[in-house]
């Protein structure tokens, strides 16, 4: 049963066994996820939900300074890094394996006063039963109406959770397939995007509490992938691929890093038309109109009149024209105020975008867009890209990712910001975790974020 030998992978992974380009490929993203959280604390996104969470424990709230019971700490946390949409994903999946792995390991790591090569192996072990998993149901799962990363979330944080713990393979299992009830969400709440990553961070708390429960003693059913989970989930899911080379070839590398704010799907416009500016010295006063074609996923998701910074997030409309006006699409774009903003809003009016069913033969292998821009004058530029910057095609490098960390971060941290990212990419010599929390919290000078 796929469980069973999911378990067995889990339980025997350990760091100094993995490559070490798969433990620089973690750090990479426990880094990056690092930033988005700390992104979300800084814009508030924890505010509504900190006065529903209650009582100190031993699991620490990034940002905030303030310590809470593990599964607390573990669903504001889950919260704040996908609130931002800058956390990582995986196009093969669908979903942003991140924002429920790394909030329950770093959790956990710091209540259990774990290493931060446990910490890597952990992040590991979750990474590979989300992606892989994920591959087996989608994009099915999608069409059907659900949010990918709901769906693995639980499973992959007690995966995660499993590892961090040390569980035998037999209550690695138990971990896995106990999860497997206990994450769902649905693709339709992205239209509110401030409540949505509400279903995300319970899937990440779930599987946090059914690896307490294995813990107990308590059982999961070994048919519940092949004969629960992948029949609910998705039509004819790709079962057989699950365990294809299981524990020698890593998924984490087929995950992306975002350079822009905002949903995945906005990003290749993004790109697209900003090589185009570039390339051919384009002014935004002297575009008359932009066509955009993408696939139709990425059109599915999008949000064509945005009423606030939140949607915003789902419109290519806005991303362009953000982009084009001040020069990124930074998740410090996607406001109230820049919605309404009248140059905004003109630019927008100027954007046309529609699915190109071409561009579906390439999915999920291919996730580009393709744009005309007409200039003033009759000119008419035209460009396409096959994936948005920082796909494995075109991956970031150390130190683009390192410095997006700083630069989203030291509004937060102050001069911690450097140091934790230090901290984390030297995390091999980390003797406990509780050393990189205790860094996780806002500068004390005044006008710092609370």
């Amino acid at each position: 049963m796929l469980v069973n030998k999911l378990g067995q992978f889990v339980s025997q992974t350990r760091c100094h066994a993995l490559p070490a380009e798969v433990v620089d490929a973690t750090k990479l993203r426990i880094l990056d996820l690092l930033a988005a959280g700390l992104v979300g604390f800084r814009l508030g996104s924890h505010k509504l939900l900190l006065p529903i969470v209650a009582g100190a424990g031993p699991a620490s709230v990034w940002g905030l300074g303030a310590k809470f019971p593990l599964r607390d700490a573990v669903l504001v946390n889950s919260f704040l890094a996908h609130s931002t949409y800058l956390d990582d994903g995986s196009r093969y999946t669908g979903g942003h394996p991140s924002s429920v792995v790394i909030p329950a390991a770093i959790a956990l790591a710091e209540t259990e006063r774990a290493t931060g090569r446990d910490l890597i192996a952990s992040v590991a072990a979750g990474y590979e039963v989300f992606l892989r998993l994920g591959r087996a149901i989608y994009p099915s799962t999608v069409m059907r109406g659900f949010q990918s990363t709901a769906v693995l979330g639980a499973v992959a944080s007690a995966a995660a959770s499993a590892n961090m713990l040390h569980f035998t393979p037999e209550r690695a299992k138990n971990a896995m397939a106990i999860a497997c009830n206990l994450g769902v969400g649905l693709k339709e709440a992205l239209k509110c995007s401030a409540s949505q990553p509400l279903q995300v961070a319970r899937s990440c708390e779930g599987g946090v509490l059914a690896a307490m429960f294995a813990r107990q003693g308590a059982e999961g059913a070994d048919s519940i992938i092949e004969n629960g989970f992948m029949k609910a989930f998705a039509d004819d899911a790709a079962v057989a691929g699950v365990l294809a080379e299981l524990g020698t070839r890593f998924r984490i590398f087929e995950t992306y890093i975002k350079v822009h704010g905002g949903c995945r799907g906005n990003h290749a416009p993004v790109d697209v038309v900003q090589d185009l500016a570039k390339a051919h010295a384009i002014r935004p006063e002297d575009i008359e109109h932009i066509a955009i074609r993408v696939d139709s996923v990425t059109f599915a998701a999008e949000i064509h009149e945005p009423r606030n910074g939140n949607q915003a997030q789902f419109s290519v409309a806005f991303s362009v024209a953000v982009a084009l006006l001040e020069g990124n699409a930074s998740i410090f774009q996607y406001t109230d105020e820049k919605i309404a903003d009248p140059r905004v809003r003109a630019m927008m009016a100027r954007i046309r975008v529609e699915v190109d069913t071409g561009l579906d033969r390439g999915y999920p292998d291919k996730r580009g867009a393709a744009a005309e821009i007409a200039v003033r004058g009759g000119r008419r530029c035209r460009g396409s890209i096959e994936n948005a910057k920082g796909e494995p095609e075109y991956p970031l490098t150390r130190a683009e990712i390192e410095n997006k960390f700083v630069m989203l971060t030291t509004e937060v941290l102050g001069e911690r910001a450097g140091r934790v990212r230090d901290m984390v990419m030297e995390l091999e010599k980390l003797a406990d975790i509780s050393l990189l929390t205790g860094c996780l919290k806002s500068d004390p000078r005044p006008g710092m974020p609370r």
